[in-house]
Order: C-alpha cells, then sequence, then structure tokens
C-alpha cells in the first residue's frame, strides 16, 4: 500500500480539515504574488509617475493583503494541527486495539523497545511530515511556480536568467534522495535495538545490581547508542556533501538578480518598479529551492516509519475466532481432553503426541523438568498458541471452535512469571471483574493467603508499582491467585503459583482451595510434591511426552522418575526407605 493512501486512510474523520488546511495553503503563495505588484505600482507610478493619489489605497491595499495572508496561514496552521493530532489518535488507538488481538507469537517476535517505538517515535514522524513537510512541499511548489509564471509575464529573459540554474538544483536533490533511501530504514531500525535495549535494563535493574553489572550494561548501551549515533552521522554527511552545491546554486539566483537586473535595468528593458519586484520575490525561488533537500531528507524519515507501521499493522494473529465461533453465558462444565497433541517452536518440537483427559471438578496435576512442556499446556487449553496436530477440548468442543473471549473468560489463570498492573490491590485482585464488591476481593485475598495486603499503608487501595515492584515473589503470587479465583472460573489453571511461598502458607492455600463455594476443574504445575499430592491425576512430562501417569500413591508404588522426585524432596534415602517399607509389610501382615 502507498504511504500517502495509507496516512489518507487514516484520517479519517479529519479529511475534510486538512483538506481545507491544504486548500489555504495552496491560496497562501498566491497572497505572496500581490504585493510585487503593488511595489511595482508604489515605484513606476507614485514615485516615477507623480500619481500621488495612489499612495494611500495602495498600502492600504498591501497592508491588508499582508493580514490577510496572515489569518490565512493562522486559520493553515489550526487546521493543520487538529487533523495531524487526530490522525495521532487514529492511529495509536489502530495500533493497540490491532496488539490487544495479536497471539503470544507476536509478542515473542517484536520485541516491546519495538512497538514503543512504533508508538512514539514513528507516528511522530507521521505527524511531523503530515504537519510541515507535505504542506511546505506543496506551498513551495506553488510558490516557485507562481513566481516563475509571474517573471515570465513582466519580463521573459529576466526570467530565463533567475531559473536557469533551477535544473541542477533538481538534479543534485533527485541524487541525494537516491543515496539516502535505505540510510533511513536502518537509521530507524537501529533506534528501535536502542530504545529495546533501554526498557530491557530498566526491567530488569533488580539482575543488574544483584550482579554490580552496571558498567557491562553502560557499555553495551554505549555500543548501540554509539552505531545510531554513526548511521545517524553518515545520513548527516551524505546531506553536508549535498548541502554546499544545493545552498550555492540557490544563492546564485540572488547574484542572477543584481547582476541580470542591473544590466536590463540599465538599458531599459526593466522599469525601476520591475526589478523591485524580481528582488523581492527572489525569495520565493530560492527558498523552496534551499529547502528542497531537507523535506527529501525528512520524507525518507517518513517513508521509513511508515514502512514499519504498516508493516506490524499487517501482521494477522494466527490465533483467531473461527468464523461462526461458539458463544455461551453460562459457565463451563469444566471438561479438559487432549488428543494425540502435538507442538513445536520454530521447528523444535516441544509436545509429542500428548494425550489426557480431566472430568468436571477433578484436579489435574503436571510436574517435569524446565522445557518438558508443562506451562505449554497451559496455554494451548487458553489457546494462547494453537496446535500443529491433535485437538484440545473443552466440554467436548475443540478450542477453535470456541469463540477467544467465551473462552478465555471461564477459565481463571495465574502464569509463571506473574504481572501485576500499576494500580491498586483491589484493582488488581478485581481486575477480571470490575464490578466486583469489596467483601468477594477481600474473601479472595483470604483465600490466597493475601491477608499481608491488611498491614500495608492504604491496605486495598496501596497502588503497587509497575509489575509489583515493592512486593516480594510470594506476595505477588498470592495477589496473582486472588485475582484468578476472583472471576470464579469453571476452569483454575495454577502455574507455579507457590513455589516463592513458604510451606505452611502453601498448605493454607491448599485447605482454602478444597473448600472454594464455586466448582472448577484444577489443572496444577508445580514442582514441589507437596502441591501435587493430592491431585486426581498427576502427569510426569519429559522432552514433551507423558512419561508417567496416576495418583500420588500410584507413582510411588511404580518407583520411577515421580518416585526419584518424592525421594530427592523428602529427604529419604534408599536405605531408609527399604526399612520403612519392610516395616509397613510387617505391620499389614500383623
Amino acid at each position: 500500500m502507498s504511504a500517502f493512501k495509507w496516512v489518507w486512510e487514516n484520517l479519517r474523520g479529519f479529511r475534510k480539515r486538512y483538506l481545507l488546511c491544504f486548500f489555504i495553503s495552496m491560496l497562501v503563495p498566491m497572497f505572496v504574488l500581490i504585493n510585487p505588484t503593488f511595489q511595482r505600482v508604489l515605484i513606476d507610478r507614485v514615485l516615477e509617475g507623480g500619481e500621488i493619489d495612489l499612495l494611500i489605497p495602495t498600502v492600504t491595499a498591501m497592508c491588508l493583503v499582508t493580514l490577510t495572508r496572515s489569518l490565512l496561514n493562522y486559520a493553515s496552521v489550526a487546521l493543520v494541527e487538529s487533523s495531524s493530532l487526530g490522525l495521532v489518535y487514529n492511529l495509536r488507538m489502530k495500533l493497540y486495539r490491532h496488539w490487544q488481538r495479536q497471539d503470544m507469537r507476536f509478542f515473542r517476535d517484536n520485541t516491546p523497545g519495538d512497538l514503543m517505538t512504533v508508538m512514539t517515535s514513528d507516528i511522530d514522524m507521521i505527524r511531523h511530515n503530515l504537519v510541515f513537510v507535505f504542506r511546505q512541499i506543496i506551498s513551495s511548489a506553488l510558490l516557485f511556480l507562481g513566481a516563475a509564471i509571474y517573471y515570465f509575464i513582466i519580463n521573459w529573459r529576466f526570467a530565463l536568467c533567475m531559473i536557469a540554474l533551477t535544473p541542477l538544483i533538481f538534479l543534485a536533490t533527485y541524487i541525494y534522495r537516491g543515496k539516502v533511501r535505505g540510510i533511513y530504514k536502518e537509521l530507524r531500525r537501529r533506534l528501535s535495538k536502542l530504545n529495546a535495549d533501554a526498557q530491557e535494563n530498566i526491567e530488569g535493574n533488580r539482575v543488574v545490581k544483584a550482579f554490580a553489572n552496571e558498567g557491562y550494561e553502560i557499555e553495551k548501551f554505549n555500543a548501540k547508542s554509539d552505531a545510531f549515533r554513526v548511521q545517524n552521522l553518515g545520513a548527516q554527511y551524505i546531506w553536508l556533501r549535498f548541502f554546499p552545491i544545493i545552498e550555492g546554486l540557490s544563492q546564485s539566483t540572488t547574484v542572477t538578480t543584481l547582476l541580470f537586473g542591473g544590466i536590463f535595468l540599465i538599458n531599459g528593458t526593466i522599469t525601476p518598479g520591475d526589478f523591485m519586484a524580481f528582488n523581492s520575490l527572489s525569495w520565493a525561488v530560492t527558498e523552496p529551492l534551499r529547502q528542497l533537500g531537507q523535506l527529501f531528507n525528512d520524507l525518507q524519515r517518513f517513508f521509513a516509519s511508515a514502512a514499519k507501521i504498516i508493516s506490524v499493522l499487517e501482521e494477522a494473529p494466527a490465533v483467531q475466532n473461527a468464523e461462526n465461533a461458539a458463544t455461551q453465558s453460562g459457565r463451563f462444565n469444566g471438561e479438559i481432553e487432549f488428543r494425540n497433541v502435538s507442538f513445536s517452536f520454530g521447528g523444535n518440537p516441544v509436545l509429542r503426541d500428548v494425550s489426557f483427559r480431566v472430568r468436571p471438578g477433578e484436579t489435574l496435576a503436571l510436574m517435569g523438568g524446565t522445557g518438558s512442556g508443562k506451562s505449554l499446556i497451559a496455554n494451548l487449553i487458553s489457546r494462547f498458541y494453537d496446535v500443529d496436530s491433535g485437538e484440545v477440548l473443552v466440554d467436548g468442543k475443540n478450542v477453535r471452535e470456541w469463540d477467544l473471549t467465551t473462552l478465555r473468560r471461564n477459565i481463571g489463570m495465574t502464569t509463571q512469571e506473574v504481572f501485576l498492573f500499576s494500580d491498586t490491590v483491589d484493582g488488581n485482585i478485581a481486575y477480571g471483574s470490575f464490578d466486583m464488591p469489596e467483601d468477594d476481593v477481600r474473601r479472595c485475598a483470604e483465600i490466597a493467603a493475601a491477608q499481608f495486603v491488611n498491614e500495608m499503608p492504604e491496605g486495598f487501595n496501596t497502588i503497587v508499582g509497575e509489575r509489583g515492584v515493592g512486593l516480594s515473589g510470594g506476595q505477588k503470587q498470592r495477589i496473582a491467585l486472588a485475582r484468578a479465583l476472583a472471576v470464579r472460573p469453571p476452569i483454575l489453571i495454577l502455574d507455579d503459583t507457590t513455589s516463592a511461598v513458604d510451606m505452611e502458607t502453601e498448605k493454607y492455600i491448599q485447605e482454602q482451595l478444597e473448600t472454594l463455594d464455586f466448582s472448577c476443574t484444577s489443572l496444577i504445575i508445580a514442582q514441589r510434591i507437596s502441591s501435587v499430592r493430592k491431585a486426581d491425576c498427576i502427569l510426569l512430562l519429559e522432552n514433551g511426552s507423558i512419561v508417567e501417569r496416576g495418583t500420588h500413591e500410584e507413582l510411588l508404588t511404580r518407583r520411577g522418575g515421580y518416585y526419584e522426585l518424592w525421594r530427592i524432596q523428602s529427604g529419604v534415602d534408599e536405605d531408609t526407605e527399604a526399612m520403612f517399607h519392610e516395616l509397613k509389610l510387617k505391620k499389614e501382615a500383623i
């Protein structure tokens, strides 16, 4: 899509005022050509011809023309500012809505720094071109064309002398445009990397300080900042090589005016008024030519920014609603089933032929090493990704057939990496149900063992820092659990929810979850045996496959991988365990 056509489409709602602004911008150059005509009258007829009665009307007319031109300029600026801000609003809302519809792959492939560069720097560059560059190009072109025509009407020989060098200026500008076309795309890419690095460092400041790596991070940022500086300097050096040519050729018109104008004036070819008109309008030829290079400079930045925004907006989410996606007003039953599910990231298998079923109200636990696919199973239930093969079913229906909003509103989920918004504790817990009564918020916090909130400066109205800054890992996990419970979900997914809390608190939370006043199917992802031992079924994953399944007692009896985990976490060596087993057999025999 053409960048200009794309801008026009996104000006929806503000097109009329922008067109009016353009129309006014086209009128202003015409007013510039009027006063030189009055100057000719003043010199040739008033001063030279002695027609004194024309003095006051002519001066009055010049003042009115100047005032009118100023008012038109004011109206033009007011219109273009309001319409450009409208474009910025439209673009930001369009981008934000587009991001909300994207799946996890999009945010994996596009860094937060890159997306923030799109939302800020790129949109600001679009606005700069809309406000200044586009108008200036039209205005300068019309001013130059009008001045040239005016010159030819007065004296075509003098006009030819004035504009003889303009083809060389256009040629130099064309060559310059070709040299910088690709440079600004690379410049924009390096700015994006710079912003991404800065944002990552801010988010990871605790890790940086914990390892005393401030010096390393400064050096790393300095390298990227220097790369951006070098690229920017390269673009400026190219401009500086062409600037003397364009500037010199543009300024030569002033010398041409004085030289040839003086010759024509002495020869009587033109009048003193004609000479003054030519001289006063010389800037109308030189200024557009001087600005030409810089305008093309900004245009290249515009094309680079527009191309990036368009490419982001054209990224369609892989996970989308089916054409006739199923909706449901009531609660789900909570049945979950995986049928021969396989999934891979970038060609690397993560899940291999996984099958299991969880009946409504049951608890399924997932255990396994890092990268075994535990969290991915949770993400597939919520349809953050689509499977490569097989089926994921919720209440007997493939998740691809469910409306995404319906599906996800029936799932309460705590993620492995806890995220809290810069809001009150109350606002974070009630995030899934904004009209939730305060008593219910407190009840959810109690179930999640988040009573520590009562000891905070303003209780549930305490503002939590960005991403939960100021809270411990365990405190953030408990608020996240309360948030998941607040929507009273028929399916509850707990991904490493109690990994950062002490054993006593974990036991309390488990007891509270067993007495919920609503029915739900639970999926628990954990590393602790104590978190999963009461589950109806435990799956042990290894390299994306289920290697063991059963209850806690059944898996211990099999003496496999789960048994080894239990033995390590319980601190029981093989000899001690054998002794207990022997005593147990004797007791059973008695």
